[in-house]
C-alpha cells in the first residue's frame, strides 16, 4: 500500500506501509528444519572448503560433520516437534549450541597457539573453526542473546570449578 503525504506544499513523500502479515510464526521445530537445512548449510560449508588448500578426502570428512550435525537437528526438531514440546527443544538446541561453542573454541585456541608458536596453523583447523562459526550463527538466530550469554558464562565457570579441582587433586597426589 502506498500512501502520498503532503507535510508542506512544496515537499511530497511518498511512504510504502507493507502489509500486516497475518500468517502464524513458523513453530521453533519447523525454524529448527530451516536451520538445519542440508542443501544451503552443505553449499556454504563447500564454499568454506575451498578457501584453503585441503586434500579431498579432508573436504569430505568436513562435510560429513557438518551433514551428522545437521541430521542431529533434524532429528531433535523431528522427535520434539509439537508445539507443547518447545520448552524442552529450545533446552536441547542450547545443550546443542554449548557443544558446538565449546568446539569451535577449541579449533581456534588450537589455531591461535599454533600461529603463535609456529607462524601457521592447520588449514584443517581453520576450516572447522569456519565452519562451526558459520554453524553457530545459523543456530544462534534462534536462541535469545540473554540465554546464549549466560549459557556462555555459565560454562567457563564450570570450566574454572573443572580445571582448579583437577589443580588440587594434581597437587594432592604429589603429596
Amino acid at each position: 500500500t502506498f500512501r502520498v503525504q503532503r507535510p508542506s506544499r512544496s515537499l511530497c513523500a511518498v511512504v510504502f506501509f507493507p502489509p500486516v502479515s497475518l500468517q502464524p510464526m513458523p513453530t521453533l521445530s519447523a525454524q529448527l528444519l530451516q536451520v538445519a537445512d542440508l542443501s544451503i548449510v552443505d553449499s556454504a560449508c563447500r564454499t568454506i572448503t575451498e578457501t584453503v588448500e585441503l586434500t579431498a578426502a579432508e573436504r569430505a570428512v568436513v562435510l560429513t560433520e557438518v551433514s551428522r550435525l545437521c541430521e542431529q537437528l533434524v532429528e531433535l526438531s523431528t522427535a520434539l516437534g509439537d508445539i507443547e514440546d518447545e520448552p524442552d527443544l529450545y533446552r536441547s538446541l542450547a545443550a546443542l549450541w554449548l557443544e558446538l561453542r565449546f568446539t569451535w573454541q577449541r579449533h581456534n585456541l588450537v589455531a591461535n597457539y599454533d600461529t603463535i608458536r609456529t607462524g601457521t596453523c592447520s588449514p584443517m583447523v581453520l576450516v572447522r573453526a569456519s565452519v562451526a562459526s558459520y554453524l553457530l550463527d545459523r543456530m544462534e538466530s534462534l536462541l535469545e542473546r540473554n540465554h546464549r550469554d549466560q549459557l556462555g558464562d555459565t560454562a567457563v565457570q564450570l570450566l574454572d570449578v573443572v580445571r582448579d579441582d583437577i589443580e588440587r587433586g594434581a597437587a594432592i597426589s604429589e603429596v
